[in-house]
């Protein structure tokens, strides 16, 4: 658990928009705790990758991890789920973080910096 007093929230985005799920939703969720004062890390792991590097135009869960980039929010995507796929880390839109070990670093995010956590 973290250490300092600021409130700390991980999302763990394990789908797109094309599923059953809506990581949108809880997308636009984390911009509106990064504007409340929670620290926001975001977590794309599996098939949630596909969201780094969706048109946010065109996409409303790559349109809602702009957004919460944009109020402060800290995206990690998983360099092995980013290779499994075919893209190169030139792919990786700015201000993203490529992990290598994921799921190392997704326990050390979990257990250590961050409060509470969303899986999706």
């Amino acid at each position: 658990m973290p250490s300092s007093t600021k409130r700390t929230l991980g999302l763990i985005l394990t789908s797109t928009s094309s599923s059953a799920k809506d990581p949108g939703q809880i997308l636009r969720a984390a911009a509106a705790q990064c504007k409340a004062g929670t620290e926001v890390g975001i977590f794309l792991i599996g098939d949630g990758v596909y969201i780094a590097t969706s048109n946010p135009k065109e996409d409303k869960a790559a349109r809602a991890l702009t957004d919460a980039m944009k109020s402060g929010a800290k995206v990690f995507v998983s360099k092995d789920h980013f290779d499994a796929i075919g893209l190169s880390p030139d792919r990786l839109p700015k201000g993203m973080q490529l992990l290598e070990q994921p799921y190392k670093n997704l326990v050390l995010k979990v257990m250590e910096d961050w409060d509470k956590v969303v899986v999706c």
